[in-house]
Formats: structure tokens, C-alpha cells, sequence
């Protein structure tokens, strides 16, 4: 994808050895036959940022520099495990699309999108186990892929839910992106020869990331063109998602002018979508959106300079952060 590659332009070193990636998932799904192996071929046939991996090998890194291709199949697994919780999250939401795409559940159906997340899950499973050096780190991956399921869950039953607080809605993120972000600083660092009481601020600084990633997220769909994004402007809103930028504007909205909009739930119109972008600017849901997304930004800096600026890879890893925050796409 062209954004995707943009993403890693001025850092060819990370790219590098992102492109190692592809065959490792390649090699593994080979064997699969049918419209399964089918289905599996296409949800890796157009690659994402992979910034869950690019975590995994820079703290990996940042103590030494990796002697084997342990590590990068580490990285791989939670770029597998990532995939799999996106093909899972299409059925549930009964996504048509995925990236620009067609998702795997509107392409090949719901019954072989279920059996490819699961597979993905399963194989994701096996490479960590295969690959991890410790095995309290077996049980350290059983537990995270716990936690990032249950995460997953913090979003059912708010369709829709013009009441949903502040904390309800970073609790949903938190568990929607957050924890795998942590998760592959974590094992990135634990891999990479670092105590565990070290690795779990590696974990803060990863979740710290993932909450504002998911912010910028949030922001773009108001900000962003469909084109750069790759879905409608504001679908999430029609499919009743309200994420940060329109909560905060709700909270803002005494004359219930954005409140009466949004109340028409599936049936807003093309103009009614023009209208709550208006007032979700006018109202300054995007000032706080963008706030917190600093805050938040700012944080994972702060924990990454206290423990780990004596390390050769800590400017990379620096540069990752400042670029997630300030990406238009």
C-alpha cells in the first residue's frame, strides 16, 4: 500500500527488515489448501505498517543487535495475531471492507473468515512457542493473547450509544489496540535480554503508543480524506461507533444541536455526515482528541528517555513514536 510504504521512507534500515516479514507468513501459509489457504494468501497479499513487529524488533534490539532469525519470526507472530483480530472484528461489525479492500468475511463468506482467524490465532500460537528463549515466556503469551481478546470485547454493546463516557470509550481502545501495542514492546524487550521489571516499561511505553495511535485514528476520520484513508469519511458513525473526537463534542453540546444529528443513527444522510463533521470541529472535539493523543504521545516519550536513552536503538524508536502522532494517513 502506498501509504504504508511512505510510512517507512526515511527509515530503509526498519523497511528492511519489515520486508523479511511477508515470506516468513508465506512460508507458513503454503501448505493450506482451498479456499482457506485462499482466503489466508489474500488477507497478507496487501501489507499494513506493521508497527506491532517493528516494536517487537526494535526493542529486540535495542541492547544488542539480533544474532538469528528468532527474533523477526517473534515479530512476525504478533503481526499474525494482529491479522487474526482484524478478521475476526469484519465479522463481527460485517465490515465490507478492509484497508480499501474487500474483507476476508464479504470475500470468501463468514464460515471461512472464521476458520482463518482462528487459524491465524493458532499459528500465531505455535510461532511464538517455537521461537520464544524462555518458558515463562510461553506463559507470559498465553496470558497477553487473553488480555488482547478480552480487550476486544470492551467495544460490544455500545452501538450506537450516545451516553458512552470518556473513560468507557479509552477503555474500548485500550483494549481494541492498546494491549498488543504493549504486548510487542513487552516481548520485544523480554526477547531482547531485558529483566522483566525493565520489559514492563517497555509494556507502558507500547500501550501509551497504542492509545495514541488509536486517538490519531479517531481524529483522521474528520480530518482525513476517504482516499487517504482507504474507507468513507465518517462510517463509523453511521455504523454507530462514536469514537473520541464526537464523544467530546457531545460533551460539549448544550443546544443539543449535534445530539438531535447523531440520535438518527442509520438513517443520516450524506448531508446530516457534513453537518456532525462541522459540529464536531465547531464544538472542539478535535482539539481534545489531539490533547490527549499528545498526552498520551508525550508519556511513552517521557518512559522511553527515563529508561532506555543510554541505548544505541533509542532514537529510532523516538522516531516511530514522533511519526505515529504527526502521520496524515
Amino acid at each position: 500500500m502506498v501509504n504504508e510504504a511512505k510510512f517507512w521512507q526515511d527509515m530503509p534500515e526498519v523497511q528492511q527488515q519489515l520486508n523479511q516479514i511477508d515470506p516468513i507468513i508465506q512460508d507458513n501459509l503454503a501448505s493450506i489448501k482451498g479456499k482457506l489457504g485462499e482466503a489466508l494468501r489474500y488477507a497478507f497479499s496487501a501489507s499494513g505498517k506493521r508497527l506491532r513487529p517493528a516494536f517487537v524488533l526494535e526493542f529486540g534490539q535495542l541492547q544488542k543487535p539480533a544474532k538469528n532469525d528468532r527474533l523477526l519470526k517473534i515479530a512476525t507472530s504478533v503481526e499474525v495475531l494482529h491479522n487474526a483480530t482484524l478478521i475476526h472484528d469484519d465479522i463481527i461489525d460485517e465490515s465490507p471492507d478492509r484497508h480499501g479492500r474487500e474483507s476476508i468475511q464479504a470475500k470468501y463468506g463468514k464460515q471461512i473468515a472464521v476458520y482463518a482467524g482462528d487459524f491465524l490465532f493458532a499459528l500465531s500460537l505455535r510461532m511464538l512457542s517455537n521461537n520464544t528463549s524462555k518458558i515463562t515466556n510461553l506463559r507470559i503469551n498465553g496470558s497477553a493473547i487473553q488480555n488482547i481478546l478480552a480487550g476486544e470485547t470492551e467495544q460490544f454493546g455500545n452501538e450506537y450509544n450516545m451516553q458512552i463516557t470518556k473513560k468507557e470509550y479509552l477503555d474500548q481502545i485500550r483494549g481494541k489496540t492498546a494491549i498488543l501495542f504493549g504486548y510487542s514492546c513487552f516481548i520485544g524487550a523480554l526477547e531482547g535480554g531485558f529483566k522483566r521489571k525493565v520489559a514492563n516499561q517497555a509494556k507502558k511505553i507500547g500501550e501509551s503508543v497504542g492509545m495514541a495511535f488509536q486517538l490519531k485514528d479517531d481524529i483522521l476520520d474528520y480530518t482525513a480524506e476517504s482516499s487517504v484513508l482507504n474507507k468513507p469519511v465518517l462510517a463509523d458513525v453511521v455504523n454507530g461507533v462514536y469514537t473520541g473526537p464526537l464523544i467530546f463534542a457531545l460533551e460539549k453540546d448544550p443546544d443539543s444541536k449535534l445530539h438531535d444529528l447523531v440520535k438518527k443513527g442509520k438513517d443520516l444522510t450524506t448531508a446530516d455526515l457534513k453537518e456532525i463533521d462541522h459540529w464536531v470541529k465547531d464544538k472542539g472535539g478535535i482539539q481534545a482528541a489531539e490533547k490527549l493523543a499528545t498526552d498520551y504521545t508525550n508519556n511513552a516519550l517521557e518512559l522511553l528517555e527515563k529508561n532506555f536513552k543510554q541505548y544505541p536503538r533509542y532514537e529510532v524508536i523516538k522516531q516511530i513514536i514522533d511519526k505515529l502522532l504527526a502521520r496524515q494517513y
